[in-house]
């Protein structure tokens, strides 16, 4: 069976390595996979990738071009339509998966897929919020729908934004969760304890400090400035606690300003990018993720719930759908400085029943694993190449 799984990424982000996992794969389960994106510079990386892991790579310039004149969409979308209607002839897939990092990506390749009406999983990544299109692509996407495809969210949250977005029924989204590829090493807790030590040293930390591990992108979107007014009260009555910070962004000089004004530079250590991530996650004593929203469950969570930490979240997105709020970790509400203090404290009051959460979320992770998310993805290229007419 062959596959072709269609990007517009100029950049590497977590959709590129969505694709990545689930195509490398699909290689593994015996299917003749296929990649086409744009040949930009800063995918060079990524399409090397491809190729070592068994997936022929197409150029397919169908990078996202922006017009602000009324219906300019037509024209940023019909280059894609031709390029993509080219590609498809030239490769005859029994299914393609369109990936798109915002939900108004690759009309032009949607619209490609239906017209010549092969099985088509659409599957969208990052949907902060409801969008709101015209009444001529909202037809175009629902005939593109009846033409074979079935369009997939990356969690419940999502599903409903899509729902309402493209003014389309729930029950015609399929829901297929992201997953994390995490081993955590089997290791002594008299090994984990000497690493430990050596990290605190690295760091310049004493030994009984109590270690607030966050990471993400320096970025808006993360929370980080809903998390720095609550710190100088949190280490006022604890004063051990060591908020780690992994991880870089254009906010990164913003937020350095924002600890000296709130005068906390002893208690807050920006680490900038990492490739050490897991030893972090081994050696920390809470992981806290202020986040605004996320394309569904974070994988950062994901990874702390495989480690075992104890987790305090917002209830950004689809986070409520992965840690329910006293059972697998405490959520506050997001944006809220306020309710993200009174959830640290109490965490940092309560350290047993935070670990007895720690532990149930490290149970409920292997619901959210890498190798169950490519396989139901799997499962769903499998029902679309069979071309029954039958519901999915």
């Amino acid at each position: 069976m062959k596959a072709l799984v269609i990007i517009p990424s100029t950049l590497r982000g977590g959709v590129e390595e969505y694709v990545l996992r689930v195509t490398s794969g699909a290689v593994k389960a015996g299917w003749d996979v296929h990649v086409a994106l744009p040949n930009a510079p800063d995918v060079q990386a990524l399409i090397n990738d491809f190729q070592q892991n068994g997936v022929d790579y197409h150029p397919l310039t169908i990078a996202e071009t922006i017009y602000r004149k009324k219906l300019a969409w037509f024209r940023r979308y019909l280059p894609q339509f031709i390029k993509t209607i080219a590609l498809l002839k030239r490769l005859q897939p029994d299914v393609v998966q369109i990936v798109l990092p915002h939900p108004e990506n690759c009309l032009g390749s949607i619209l490609a897929c239906a017209f010549l009406q092969v099985p088509t999983v659409v599957r969208f990544g990052l949907v902060a919020s409801q969008w709101s299109f015209d009444s001529l692509r909202l037809k175009l996407y629902r005939w593109a729908r009846s033409r074979h495809q079935q369009w997939v969210t990356i969690s419940q949250n999502n599903r409903e934004l899509v729902s309402r977005s493209f003014e389309m029924p729930q029950q015609d989204i399929v829901c297929i969760y992201n997953g994390a590829s995490v081993v955590v090493p089997d290791r002594t807790p008299q090994e984990i304890e000497a690493t430990r030590n050596t990290v605190l040293q690295e760091l310049g930390l004493s030994p009984n400090s109590i270690l607030a591990l966050t990471v993400g992108r320096l970025e808006g979107q993360k929370g980080y400035t809903d998390l720095i007014p609550a710190i100088p009260h949190i280490v006022k009555e604890f004063p051990t606690v060591q908020f780690i910070w992994v991880g870089d962004g254009k906010d990164r000089p913003k937020l350095t300003n924002l600890v000296k004004e709130y005068g906390i530079e002893a208690n807050v250590l920006f680490l900038g990018y990492r490739s050490d991530v897991p030893k972090l996650l081994e050696i920390a004593d809470l992981f806290v993720f202020p986040t605004h929203f996320e394309g569904g469950q974070s994988s950062a969570i994901a990874e702390a719930m495989a480690y075992g930490l104890p987790i305090v979240t917002s209830n950004a997105s689809g986070i409520p759908e992965v840690i329910d709020h006293g059972v697998h970790g405490l959520l506050f509400r997001t944006g809220d400085s306020c309710d993200l203090l009174e959830t640290l404290r109490w965490t940092l009051r309560h350290p047993e029943q935070m670990q007895q959460m720690a532990h149930n979320a490290q149970v409920r992770s292997h619901d959210f694993s890498e190798a169950k998310m490519v396989q139901n993805m799997l499962d769903l290229w499998h029902k679309m190449s069979d071309r029954s007419t039958e519901a999915i």
